[in-house]
């Protein structure tokens, strides 16, 4: 069975849960570039992705962005014409926008990466995208759902869903080393948060509550970053500190998880990130750190051992945490694992 997967963002700099379950079932996986940085980036990555492009599974097509009315159509007429020539048995689509999925010249599976179902104009989520992505939902023969919380909203929609939680590399893991003595970190404790950085994910109440307890006995890293004029403000602010390492290769990341004594989630509270797992939750865990998280209700449901929660208001007092003894078997987590039962599903649906 061939597949080729779509991402809801093509991002290879990061852990990319749609990726991962292409590489990890030797599929294929669509990519493109898009660069929202500023308005010449923008238009320069748009003709950047009008090519086609193949190369050790991960493929290109001429794509457009824009306009709403005309990019799916066109997008969608590129990709099945790469279909048929890939002889694609199957597409597992988590794009919201770019493609009409009823129009798709193979089975399609949506996989939902996050609640994509509520209005959440912070990421983009308004009325008109939110209602085309249940009609895409709708017209596709299953649904992987990335929580059970999401699930049971996409069941209204189609009654073929699953949920595939997300992963880790154990593995990787294993081979991974601390950075402490590199970073000149010695015996402090170590906070850390990794990943994306936009507004929601809470991270400057995160730096502020920090400058709070701050002392020649602690440090803050965080690892991740962009163009972005929020992230640039934060590093701007707090520079003398926090250490902020910015982008480095999924391959590396593994090596600060391990450097880290409490990796912090302070995201808001909202329907997206209500019912989402965070990866970042597993591999801060899976690197011996515990976690200290807002109350997003999913995480709370999944009573991790590894997991405090506090309100961000009180993010300061929850750093003073005492450190949490625990023990957890992630064997069960792993992409390779999770990648058969996406395989599983997709056979049985189509």
């Amino acid at each position: 069975m061939k597949l080729l997967f779509i991402p809801h963002v093509p991002n290879l700099s990061v852990i990319n849960r749609v990726y991962e379950f292409a590489k990890n079932s030797d599929s294929y996986f669509l990519t493109w570039n898009i660069d929202n940085s500023s308005l010449k980036a923008k238009i320069s990555s748009q003709f950047h992705s009008l090519r086609f492009q193949e190369k050790d599974k991960l493929v290109q097509i001429p794509l457009l962005f824009k306009p709403d009315s005309l990019a799916p159509k066109f997008n969608t007429f590129m990709l099945n014409r790469l279909l048929k020539k890939l002889e694609i048995d199957a597409v597992v689509n988590a794009n919201a926008l770019l493609f009409d999925i009823k129009s798709i010249c193979v089975p399609v599976i949506y996989d939902l990466v996050d609640d994509h179902l509520e209005i959440n104009e912070a990421i983009g989520l308004n009325k008109q995208r939110v209602q085309k992505i249940k009609e895409d939902v709708k017209n596709s023969v299953g649904v992987i759902c990335v929580t059970s919380f999401v699930e049971k909203k996409a069941k209204l929609l189609h009654k073929n869903t699953t949920t595939i939680e997300n992963g880790v590399y154990i593995e990787r893991f294993l081979k991974a080393s601390s950075l402490r003595e590199k970073l000149r970190l010695g015996g402090k404790m170590v906070y850390g948060y990794i990943g994306g950085v936009e507004p929601w994910t809470g991270l400057r109440e995160a730096c502020e509550s920090y400058r709070k307890i701050a002392d020649e006995s602690t440090a803050f890293i965080v690892v991740g970053g962009s163009e972005s004029s929020y992230y640039k403000s934060l590093v701007k602010e707090y520079a003398t500190e926090i250490l902020f390492v910015g982008r480095v290769a999924p391959t590396a990341v593994a090596d600060y998880f391990k450097t880290i004594d409490r990796g912090l989630i302070p995201f808001e509270l909202n329907p997206f990130t209500n019912n989402a797992l965070p990866i970042k939750a597993l591999e801060y865990a899976l690197g011996g750190a515990d976690v200290l998280a807002t109350k997003l209700h999913y995480l709370e449901h999944k009573n991790y051992p590894f997991v405090h929660f506090c309100e961000r208001e009180n993010f300061t007092k929850g750093m003073l945490y005492e450190k949490k003894e625990w023990e957890y078997d992630f064997n069960h987590l792993d992409w390779s694992y999770l990648a058969k039962d996406v395989k599983k599903f997709v056979g049985e649906s189509i």
